[in-house]
């Protein structure tokens, strides 16, 4: 276990650093720059995201002035990354290192978490330990076009949300759905998609009570922060349906690059990352289990309307209700590669693990 852990650390702490490096927390942004979102002035519906922010204000609030300048001093980003300005400015100092630590243990939880999903549907132990180190470490390739705070922190609790799923931990779920659309509002649209998975444990009735009870959470959550920041310059969301249809049928969006990990790599709707995603979806669709598939069915059927009509052209990581059912895709290929026993017997194998889970629930 120190072994493991030590290992989601490393990766962990490699995948922040990709995304502090290539976007630090979008400093000197006027409309969503850290120091905008700390000081609550920033545009919507970037304001809308007030997980980080308040625990950072609350941090800062509790912790004595002796080991805020201390921490400030030893672990500020701005010494590692040229784009962490705001890092060095006394006035954001510390909550940005609590912000920025606050995302290295989401991610570092992920890891954890989705090992567990995959342990759960029955995955091998190799698979459930590479798989979502192999994801975690892509995710700041699909930080392309832009990248923010909340999206590791995101990724954790569709993570959880589907674990917690999985083995019909609804009253917890419900739970989750506070610090998760405070988070991100775009987990009120999840959620529906959870309903194949807890249906692993639970019956019909109590499956569709969970997902109303997390839904209206999840919309109360929404609609308070939403009159909160009523006021707040911006508009709700923004369109993008017309500017999409224009890029989706341009050659070169297909065609770009960024820096990734301080080095050249795809950039927004990339070719050869579009092929990949199609590669692993492709080989892994027909061993995925049934549940899995529906989830991503349902995910998808929500995920990219909206990612049409209010996300930029490209903008990858705004597929996120998809990125929990893309690594169990993804632990579906590893498992066939690594047995070298035919696709068939994997996904024989699989199944009858699911049905002992079942059973012995």
């Amino acid at each position: 276990m120190l072994i493991l852990f030590v290992l989601y650390w490393i990766v962990a702490a490699a995948s922040v650093s990709g995304s502090l490096g290539k976007w630090a927390l979008r400093d000197g942004e006027q409309n969503f720059g850290i120091e905008q979102i700390l000081n609550e002035q920033a545009s919507r519906p970037f304001v809308y995201r007030r997980l980080l922010p308040e625990a950072a204000d609350f941090a800062e609030r509790i912790t004595p002035q002796s080991i805020k300048l201390y921490v400030s001093d030893k672990l500020s980003p701005h010494r590692t990354f040229a784009r962490a300005s705001a890092a060095g400015d006394p006035k954001y100092a510390f909550r940005y290192v609590v912000m920025a630590y606050l995302c290295l243990g989401a991610s570092l939880l992920t890891l954890f978490v989705l090992s567990a999903l995959l342990r759960d549907l029955g995955f091998t132990r190799q698979t459930t330990v590479m798989a979502p180190m192999a994801f975690v470490l892509a995710f700041p390739f699909l930080q392309t076009v832009g990248g923010y705070f909340y999206d590791s922190v995101e990724l954790f609790f569709l993570s959880a949300a589907a674990l917690l799923a999985v083995r019909g931990y609804w009253i917890v779920l419900v739970a989750l759905a506070v610090p998760a659309t405070l988070n991100k509002e775009a987990f009120f649209f999840f959620v529906p998609s959870l309903y194949p998975l807890l249906r692993i444990r639970r019956d019909r009735k109590t499956a569709l009570a969970a997902i109303v009870a997390t839904v209206a959470v999840s919309g109360i959550v929404n609609a308070w922060i939403k009159w909160l920041y009523a006021g707040a310059r911006g508009d709700v969301a923004h369109l993008q349906l017309l500017n999409n249809i224009e890029k989706y049928f341009y050659l070169p969006t297909y065609t770009q690059f960024e820096v990734t990990y301080g080095m050249v790599g795809p950039s927004g709707a990339f070719l050869g990352t579009l092929l990949v995603m199609a590669i692993i979806v492709i080989r892994g669709w027909s061993t995925c289990p049934l549940v899995a598939r529906q989830h991503l069915i349902i995910g998808a059927a929500l995920n990219l309307p909206l990612f049409l009509v209010f996300c930029a052209p490209g903008e990858l990581r705004n597929l996120s209700m998809l990125f929990v059912g893309f690594v169990v895709l993804l632990a579906c290929v590893s498992d066939s590669v690594s047995s070298r026993i035919p696709l068939a017997s994997v996904d024989a194998k699989r199944t009858s693990n699911m049905d002992d889970a079942k059973l012995s629930a």
